[in-house]
């Protein structure tokens, strides 16, 4: 009998720890679960996450997920054109109209846009061939074509367009006597001052040229 009696003490010792660790609750993956109610009758917090049914007796904190941080976007923005030298020597490579060409700049070829001057249109999309056009776009055409010519910039080296906006010396710009086409072309009566600052260095000449141009009745004002 006292056999007996041993037995069943050493198997309620063993149920007890058993039962504990075995309350109702359905286990993840891991073999364990978080509590939720009557925590404390199973010697348990409030959300503790625990294992059993065979599994480690150890608990733990609620594993969580570490979140992904979104990989940064690239930039799209456009890099700012390069800033150039107050002068460059460049290549005429093609005559637009009397005011605009293209040569060759840094390798690439770029639209060159006279400061300061306009001359009368010939190749615009929306207006029709002006008066002394032709002749314009003519003269530039001769003065330019295949030539080595100096530019030289002013404050903004561009336009909203992307062409650069340049002084156009014919020979070595720092030679006193040489030749800008800018005030060629208003002298000679193929264009008429158009002045858009900040580009204002050589407003003053341009303005004073056009006045001797008129009076004289060249180029365009010969018939105004």
């Amino acid at each position: 009998m006292k056999k007996i009696m041993a037995l069943l003490i050493t198997l309620g010792l063993v149920a007890a720890p058993l039962s504990a660790s075995a309350h109702p609750g359905r286990t993840d993956a891991n073999g364990g679960h978080t509590c939720r109610t009557n925590c404390a009758k199973w010697g348990l917090k409030d959300g503790e996450y625990h294992y059993h049914n065979g599994g480690s007796t150890k608990t733990t904190s609620t594993p969580t997920t570490k979140a992904t941080q979104p990989t940064p976007a690239k930039s799209t923005t456009t890099k700012p054109a390069q800033k150039l030298p107050g002068t460059l020597k460049v290549t005429v490579t093609k005559l637009v109209d009397g005011d605009t060409f293209k040569a060759k700049v840094n390798g690439k070829e770029e639209s060159i846009r006279l400061i300061g001057v306009d001359t009368p249109e010939t190749v615009h999309p929306n207006k029709p061939v002006q008066p002394y056009g032709p002749e314009a776009s003519a003269y530039t055409k001769k003065r330019l074509n295949g030539q080595t010519v100096t530019l030289e910039f002013d404050v903004q080296q561009r336009d909203k367009y992307g062409r650069l906006l340049a002084y156009v010396w014919l020979g070595n710009a720092k030679n006193p006597k040489a030749e800008m086409l800018n005030q060629t072309l208003v002298k000679e009566g193929y264009a008429q001052v158009a002045t858009f600052p900040p580009n204002v260095k050589y407003t003053d000449s341009f303005v004073k040229l056009q006045k001797q141009a008129r009076d004289a009745k060249k180029g365009l004002w010969a018939e105004k």
